[in-house]
């Protein structure tokens, strides 16, 4: 998925689940993987998507583990060693890219307390794994972080995990939500 904001462009997905050499290669500024890159942990896929996406045609190359990245919960030093230092590893903080501010969240499954984060005074994208509760999540998603996205009024909050619900969106409020699932391509 393309987003073009602020005269940068973005390439977004999720969920390609070791299918990630069949997207196309896109010159962007900043290319976003919402999670789920591999199968239940297999590390020989998510090395080769950290290959690839590390040679991904982008100035900025940004990463949020999905449910599927089970290295990040099981050994998450491991997992950090195994990103090339061009792909920067984003979980519950605040980064300002180009003057585009991101937050994300550990939002796999679901939020399991709200966040604790110092919130800026303005959010363009959150990026999380998996959707809040009512939007687009084939009634599975995150109430915790349905109350987080309506405190932090982002411009967009993008996600992934929900397969049927893949390119899809819905603006509430003032928040484009839009779902990058790529696994049904």
């Amino acid at each position: 998925m393309i987003i073009n904001y602020n005269n940068k462009t973005l390439s977004v997905f999720s969920d390609t689940h070791g299918k990630h050499r069949k997207l196309p290669l896109i010159e962007v500024d900043i290319v976003i993987h919402l999670g789920d890159a591999c199968n239940y942990g297999n590390d020989s896929q998510l090395r080769d998507f950290l290959e690839w996406f590390g040679n991904y045609p982008a100035k900025h190359k940004i990463f949020v583990a999905g449910n599927h990245e089970l290295q990040w919960e099981l050994e998450p030093l491991r997992f950090l060693e195994m990103f090339p230092k061009n792909i920067i590893f984003l979980e519950n903080r605040v980064l300002i890219l180009d003057g585009i501010t991101f937050v994300s969240v550990p939002a796999r499954m679901g939020l399991h307390q709200y966040p604790k984060l110092k919130l800026p005074e303005k959010t363009d994208f959150l990026l999380t794994h998996a959707p809040p509760k009512g939007i687009l999540d084939n009634d599975s998603g995150c109430p915790i972080l349905k109350r987080f996205v309506q405190k932090l009024k982002p411009e967009y909050h993008l996600f992934g995990h929900i397969h049927e619900t893949e390119g899809q969106s819905i603006k509430e409020d003032q928040t484009k939500f839009i779902n990058t699932s790529f696994l049904n391509h």
